[in-house]
């Protein structure tokens, strides 16, 4: 690939990560019937709420909708707020809407996640200040002749991921993403623009996850965002505190009222949840040993889980040194690794925390081979992970690979997260308990 010039080989890297998305998507062109089939259970829930018919039904039908392939799962109030906006405007002009909002959410989410101008970071001599060169952290994309290392400018001291060091994880990314039209999507891209300024409006960012927790539970996870944030520990944990008590709440109300309502949501979640879709990460791992996630031990399981998943991820975050940026990017990777029911529109932003990890990594102290692989070689156990992930797609094993694929991201940043413990315990507890309040006077970053 040397031969080609440097645009066309970053341009066919690109291409090769981002073939699962692009297939998915032109082998469903002429399949209308194909196309948003989950926004179509959410419309067709709430038309069943106008005409007062069966909200939970695993055979889920309503007339002139004859592509809804899947079966409404959220709690009522989802549908009466989508039946109070086609009361408004109807069906046609709800669906006009949608697709204005969803079409955004996704320049929001692959614009940011993948394709957001790289920032100026460390160079040469930030880079030679942490104890860092070049073949500390080698690049699988040196055979192709292009060094992804962040871009240089002196007197910067915080590296950022560059374009290759965050299009591996496109792998993870399907035509189903887009395809399906699901809710989720317009959820990542709010909480995407509202972490950017997490630090400046916590408030903003907790209430947009608190909402998206109404929708779904599970994106509570993306309250790691705060938990990472540098700020005083306990503002971090105040403001998840209530977001999480907020986005909880009305599921938690509703599955203990006893209504026949509720009942059947109940039966409907399991069937259609842990049965038929079991995700990508922890339930679907649970799914490639046989064992279902509405178990109270699967539910402990995940809890221990993400509990230290978080621990990891407050150590690295504090340990490592990370900036406010990288602390968000972190805490949104983790929280999408830590959903425990992960779909193909789960995963736009998997990899950019990820990325931090292994820029920052080299600066730890490797006391045997097996870890200076961890901390040196991060950006080559990513993408490889990544590389992995797309054969099995292509090879129709992506039930399988896709899952062990999240399975081994957790793993890395469980292992970054011990061995940054390990080494810098004293000054991640004296980051956490004795952080310095901000002065009145000076400029709060985003």
């Amino acid at each position: 690939m040397k031969r080609f010039p440097p645009a066309l080989r970053i341009g066919l890297i690109v291409f090769v990560f981002f073939l699962p998305l692009l297939s998915g998507v032109l082998g469903k062109i002429a399949k209308s019937h194909a196309w948003f089939g989950d926004y179509r259970a959410v419309a067709c829930g709430a038309q069943k709420i106008i005409d007062g018919g069966a909200l939970y039904d695993l055979n889920l039908k309503c007339a002139a909708m004859e592509g809804t392939t899947a079966v409404y799962v959220y709690l009522p109030v989802v549908a009466e707020a989508f039946a109070g906006v086609i009361r408004l405007i109807g069906q046609d002009g709800l669906i006009w809407l949608y697709g204005a909002l969803y079409v955004l959410s996704l320049v929001v989410l692959l614009g940011g996640a993948y394709f957001s101008p790289p920032l100026q970071s460390g160079g040469g001599g930030a880079q030679r200040r942490r104890g860092l060169t070049d073949t500390d952290t080698p690049s699988v994309f040196a055979a192709s002749g292009i060094e992804s290392t962040s871009p240089a400018v002196a007197g910067e001291e915080k590296l950022h991921p560059t374009l290759l060091d965050k299009i591996p994880f496109a792998a993870f990314l399907t035509g189903s993403a887009v395809v399906w039209g699901n809710i989720a999507v317009l959820c990542h891209a709010a909480v995407l623009a509202s972490a950017m300024v997490a630090k400046r409006y916590p408030l903003l960012f907790a209430a947009v996850v608190a909402l998206c927790g109404v929708i779904k539970p599970v994106f509570l996870t993306y309250l790691l965002v705060l938990l990472f944030i540098d700020l005083p520990l306990w503002k971090r944990l105040g403001w998840s505190a209530v977001a999480a008590i907020a986005g909880l709440l009305p599921t938690v109300l509703f599955a203990t009222e006893g209504s026949a309502l509720s009942q059947s949501w109940r039966a409907t979640l399991s069937g259609f949840v842990y049965t038929t879709t079991p995700g990508e990460s922890f339930y679907g791992w649970l799914g490639l040993m046989g064992l279902r996630g509405d178990s109270v031990g699967a539910n402990l399981g995940w809890l221990v889980f993400a509990g230290l998943m978080a621990l990891s991820g407050l150590a690295i975050a504090e340990g490592l040194k990370f900036d406010t940026r990288a602390r968000i990017w972190l805490g949104l990777s983790l929280g999408v690794l830590t959903i425990p029911r992960l779909m193909s529109q789960d995963v736009f932003l998997i990899g950019v925390g990820l990325a931090y990890i292994a820029l920052y990594s080299p600066s730890l102290i490797a006391t045997s081979k097996p870890l200076s692989v961890l901390k040196d070689r991060g950006r080559t156990i990513l993408t490889v992970i990544c590389v992995f992930c797309l054969i099995g797609g292509a090879a129709e094993l992506g039930d399988f690979t896709t899952r062990i694929s999240t399975l081994l991201l957790s793993l890395y940043v469980l292992a970054a997260g011990v061995l940054t413990f390990a080494q810098r315990r004293d000054a991640i507890l004296t980051a956490l308990l004795l952080r310095p309040l901000p002065r009145k006077s000076a400029r709060v970053p985003d």
